[in-house]
């Protein structure tokens, strides 16, 4: 690394003493003197051995001493000098300076210890790796290395008279090179690892900014998000749900884990065990969608719908799990506002227009003229009009459509909506086509099962244009035949009745008839068209069927008309 790297002197951002700081990380000054510090050390133990093996080495010439105490005073300057007010080449001066102090101490030395021209890689390394003009550094290297090494041969300096000691100048001729070579190697790796580097500070430096983004993100959200990891430790919460989670705690706490929070049913009562909350359920693995809850108590209540999906690692472990909670308090009071409203409304009109058609009903026993009559007439098929919309609207608020059973006879059943039908049909100019069997039994709630059949037909009427043709039938299934609608057999406790109402009228597209059983809902054409309805009719007919066990399949397409099958079940809804 290098280490003159800018962005690396002051080592911000980093606890003073960390053990997971690395090398160029520290100040300048301090990255100076520990390069420094392995030619000290050795100096040193070099210095020791001397003085115990040959302490004549020491004073039989001055080089010894001078070159050990320039070691040290250069040791002692790479650690007091303020090298970052200087320019960056100038802390080159104590690797160079080395090789200086190394070349009298190494001559004086050389004869007691094998491999002391080996000290002069130290500053070579230092040059190498520094990072700042690579060729000049290794030249610099090879240069005060060679120098080092032919000192005492140039200057015929030997500490004792022997001429077995005395080489001729090509002796030392490799040792330049050999360093050389070491020297490119530190400068390769160097720059290898420069380039490493900045290549992980380029990558660091875009996951901090991407983490930064999706902090901002998560904490600008209204939705609560939790990341929880594999130990069940809180990774992640935003302040959405840092919100909602003081809103869980009792009173007098400052904080708590789930465990302690006020969470209930979605009644807001009913209180949930700490097993069955959605976090303790995510932290187990669990996946799931819009658990409804409410948290905290008294006005402060607010209504949750919690998601939770689980995370794996590489081997398939769990590995923790994210959970979104979004707030519906408002959605839940807009429809309990509205399901009031209706309720409220719709009771308050059947009252008086029951005493209305009950008043018009004796005016007409009254026997008046005949104009009279016919607008009593009017006045009493308006009202009931009037009164069956407001019951419809009474059962499309009921949460559940309560069935009295009875055997009946769904073939007569269907014959007398048929006849009802038929002179609306007539003035349609359509065709009703019966195909029903002389008798079809079976348990069901007659009057229900009469709206759903006259609903199904006055739909089929309303949207088959002049000339059109409406088919109904009515057949028992055999057990197997119903699984082809998807319906599961019924065994040996009964079958199934199905009862098909197929016209040619206008048709729907996919779209719409995925939307067509919910309330109030009518297709794009037919409020186009100003056809009259409320769009509760098959809401209702849909609930009235599935109370009984059974279901409504549609089948449609835009402009070619639209099939109604009605599968009951002939024994009736199962009873627990």
């Amino acid at each position: 690394m290098s280490l003159t790297d800018p962005t690396k002197d002051s080592g911000a951002g980093d606890r003073p003493g960390s053990r997971d700081r690395h090398f160029a990380q520290y100040p300048l000054q301090l990255r100076i003197l520990l390069s420094q510090l392995p030619l000290t050390i050795s100096a040193v133990l070099v210095a020791v051995a001397v003085m115990l093996f040959e302490p004549r080495v020491a004073t039989a010439s001055p080089h010894f001493a001078v070159g050990f105490g320039g070691i040290l005073l250069l040791t002692v300057a790479a650690g007091v000098v303020p090298w970052q007010r200087f320019p960056p080449l100038a802390y080159w001066a104590i690797p160079l300076l080395d090789f200086v102090a190394i070349a009298p101490f190494w001559s004086a030395a050389r004869y007691v210890l094998d491999g002391m021209s080996i000290l002069s890689a130290f500053p070579v390394f230092w040059l190498a790796w520094s990072g700042m003009y690579p060729l000049l550094g290794i030249s610099l290297g090879f240069l005060g290395t060679a120098a080092v090494t032919w000192w005492p041969y140039l200057t015929d300096e030997a500490p004792f008279e022997d001429d077995l000691f005395q080489a001729s100048l090509m002796r030392p001729a490799m040792v330049p090179f050999l360093i050389l070579a070491l020297g490119l190697a530190a400068s390769i790796l160097a720059r290898s690892m420069d380039r490493q580097s900045m290549e992980l500070k380029a990558s660091l430096e875009k996951a901090a900014t991407q983490n930064r983004r999706l902090h901002a993100v998560v904490d600008t959200s209204d939705v609560g998000i939790l990341v929880v990891d594999g130990e069940g430790h809180d990774v992640l919460m935003n302040q959405a749900q840092r919100r909602l989670h003081f809103i869980g705690l009792p009173a007098g706490s400052e904080d708590g884990a789930e465990a302690d929070l006020l969470v209930f049913e979605a009644d807001g009562a009913t209180p949930i065990a700490a097993p069955d909350r959605p976090v303790f359920r995510a932290l187990q693995g669990a996946s799931f969608q819009g658990r409804v809850i409410a948290l905290g108590i008294d006005g402060s209540q607010q209504h949750l719908s919690v998601s939770a999906s689980p995370m794996f690692d590489e081997s398939g472990v769990f590995d923790g799990t994210v959970v979104i909670f979004q707030n519906i308090t408002d959605l839940m009071d807009a429809i309990r506002t509205r399901e009031q409203f209706v309720a409220e409304v719709s009771h308050e009109f059947r009252t008086p227009l029951t005493s209305i058609i009950g008043y018009l009903d004796l005016a007409l026993d009254e026997d008046p003229d005949p104009q009279l009559r016919r607008y009593l007439a009017t006045s009493i098929r308006n009202a009931e009009r009037l009164l069956h919309l407001v019951s419809s609207l009474l059962d499309a608020q009921a949460a559940t459509a309560e069935v009295i059973v009875q055997d009946v006879d769904l073939a007569l059943l269907t014959r007398f909506s048929l006849e009802s039908a038929e002179a609306h049909a007539q003035r349609s100019n359509l065709t009703l086509e019966p195909d029903l069997p002389a008798r079809l039994k079976v348990m069901a709630d007659p009057v229900k099962m009469g709206q759903v059949v006259d609903n199904l037909l006055s739909n089929a009427i309303k949207y088959t244009p002049d000339g059109g043709t409406i088919t109904v039938s009515l057949r028992r299934l055999a057990d197997d035949s119903s699984e082809e609608h998807g319906m599961p057999a019924r065994g040996d406790s009964g079958a199934w009745a199905e009862l098909m109402v197929q016209d040619t009228g206008i048709g729907m597209t996919e779209e719409e008839r995925d939307r067509l059983f919910t309330n109030f809902y009518r297709t794009e054409h037919v409020r186009r068209a100003a056809i009259p309805g409320t769009g509760l009719g098959l809401a209702i007919s849909q609930g009235y069927v599935r109370a009984h066990g059974g279901e409504i399949l549609v089948t449609a397409r835009k402009g070619e008309g639209s099939t109604f099958t009605v599968l009951l079940p002939v024994d009736g809804p199962v009873t627990a």
